[in-house]
């Protein structure tokens, strides 16, 4: 019986040859299945095409898209926080071979340093487009970004034309603005200097503050430079354009048109971009009519020699002064940051420090000259930017054509590229690396040969801080007289420690990023200097 039963159930089930196009269901009338059907093979051909049906690339990808991963959401995030440990297992196993990372920027091959003299001056890697890329600089808000990668680059132009020329001149306003901002973000009232009162900063957002305003001392002259509406917009449009552009890079490239509408972040920048211009746009005004009726009259600061190099063409000053004080403060604060931890964590260095400081400034006094004799200074500024510089790779540039390197690696048409930092932690180059010595620039400046090498704006492969070639940190000039004015007057001026029994400042990765903590804590207290500063 059930034998009969089975045989009918199958007697009854068609045959494909029995089938005709009416058996089957109208997706007009029945549309889910083929849907369903649409979108598992759309799914399917996605998740698979970078590993079956892409082009192979030989240079290995340390974060690919799992099977069935329908973007790079999860390889991103892993790159936001594993950056360093990637990076770090890589090339502590092949120091000399290259390596991709799916990032927010995009797909990333990162060479070794070896190779850093190779491109350093190659006119078909792209060091603006990266920054257009990187910033979303097509996007409202970013205006920073896009004025700074403009073909007509006149920030650029004023960096390299006067900000450099004039850094003999601009030492001792530096110092002025310096010894003012300082009696107001450190104060120490009525101190017995023999017993002083220890007071808490928070570090980062106390240095951020300083070195906005001795920045805007040389970029807007006296006029702005204490202005707090100023000074504010600048201060929040360095950090929050850095979060913005990290928040949009974790959507997908063509969603972010309609994506920054929504992001809090995203509109939060626009609001600075706003202000900026309100607040500079009188005072520009007032200039052009107080040379309208006086031709001769000159001003010192960046304000003026944006109008300069402009030479009557359409600019966006307020966009312009953002940009200068975006590459001035991001950085410059950082490295004041971390410098000054150091120093509190070896403290035997710092009686020799103050040492030179006060030698340098009797005898030549605030002058670019004496800044230059501060060897010991310099050392120990490099010796933090080698065992943390702000990023884990330097040298970012956009391939403009497809471009085959000494070692047979091809850097494809429109890729992303840069090159990773470890030779400035590499044993064979530096003896135990890990070990902070302030000294160690010192010595090597001393070495015949290599005096030139050691200064802290010298650039090459074994230190990328700066980056280096023809793209390399054109202000680094300015920003390494910025950064030891300040701690001159931070080191005479004031004593300084970690709190007792807090958590110990750690720096963070994010992405390529690495950065001073930022919720650090300081305790400093005030003291006589050796000399008047």
């Amino acid at each position: 019986m059930a034998t009969l039963a089975k045989g009918a159930m199958a007697s009854s089930l068609p045959s494909w040859a029995d089938v005709s196009w009416d058996m089957i269901p109208d997706p007009s009338v029945k549309p889910l299945p083929y849907l369903v059907t649409a979108f598992l093979a759309i799914v399917l051909v996605y998740s698979l095409q970078a590993s079956v049906f892409g082009v192979k690339n030989p240079i290995p990808l340390l974060n690919p898209r799992r099977p069935f991963e329908f973007t790079d959401t999860r390889a991103k995030k892993d790159f936001v926080f594993g950056s360093k440990k990637m990076l770090g297992d890589w090339f502590g196993a092949n120091p000399d071979k290259p390596v991709r990372l799916i990032s927010g920027f995009g797909e990333v091959t990162v060479l070794p340093p070896h190779l850093a003299n190779e491109l350093r001056n190659d006119n078909r890697l792209d060091f603006s487009k990266w920054t257009y890329k990187a910033f979303h600089a097509q996007i409202p808000g970013f205006d920073g970004f896009k004025e700074g990668t403009r073909d007509t680059n006149i920030v650029q132009a004023v960096i390299l034309k006067d900000l450099t020329k004039y850094l003999n001149k601009l030492t001792e306003p530096l110092a002025e603005e310096t010894a003012f901002a300082l009696a107001e973000l450190l104060p120490t009232g009525d101190d017995d200097k023999d017993n002083c009162t220890w007071h808490s900063i928070p570090l980062r957002e106390t240095m951020l503050r300083l070195i906005a305003r001795i920045s805007s001392r040389v970029f807007l002259g006296e006029e702005l430079c204490r202005d707090e509406a100023w000074l504010k917009v600048t201060r929040e449009y360095t950090v929050d354009s850095f979060k913005a552009a990290e928040e949009l890079r974790l959507w997908p490239a063509a969603s972010r048109f309609i994506v920054h509408h929504f992001l809090a972040s995203c509109r939060k920048i626009r609001t600075h971009v706003r202000e900026a211009r309100r607040t500079i746009a009188p005072v520009l005004a007032r200039r052009r009519e107080e040379k309208l009726r006086n031709p001769e009259l000159a001003f010192n600061d960046a304000l003026e020699w944006f109008e300069q190099a402009a030479k009557g063409e359409e600019y966006d000053p307020a966009i312009a002064q953002l940009v200068i004080s975006l590459a001035a403060i991001h950085t410059t604060t950082d490295l004041v940051c971390q410098t000054l931890t150091e120093l509190v964590r070896h403290p035997s260095i710092i009686p020799a420090l103050r040492a030179e400081i006060t030698t340098a400034l009797r005898d030549g006094g605030w002058k670019k000259t004496s800044l230059y004799n501060m060897k010991l200074l310099d050392s120990v500024i490099k010796e933090t930017q080698r065992v943390k510089p702000i990023s884990l790779v330097s040298m970012n540039r956009v391939a403009l054509s497809t471009v085959e390197l000494s070692d047979g690696t091809v850097i494809p048409r429109d890729s992303l590229l840069n090159v990773s930092m470890h030779k400035m932690w590499d044993p064979a180059v530096h003896a135990n690396p890990a070990a902070w010595d302030g000294y160690r620039f010192l010595r090597m400046r001393e070495t015949p040969g290599r005096e030139h090498q050691a200064q802290l704006v010298s650039t090459g492969p074994d230190h990328l801080g700066f980056g280096h070639g023809q793209h390399a940190c054109p202000g680094r000039f300015f920003a390494a007289n910025e950064v030891k004015i300040a701690l001159v007057q931070l080191l005479l001026k004031y004593d300084f420690r970690l709190p007792a029994g807090g958590p110990e400042p750690t720096a963070r990765a994010f992405g390529f990023s690495y950065s001073t903590d930022p919720f650090a804590t300081m305790e400093y207290c005030g003291r006589e200097p050796e000399v008047e500063v």
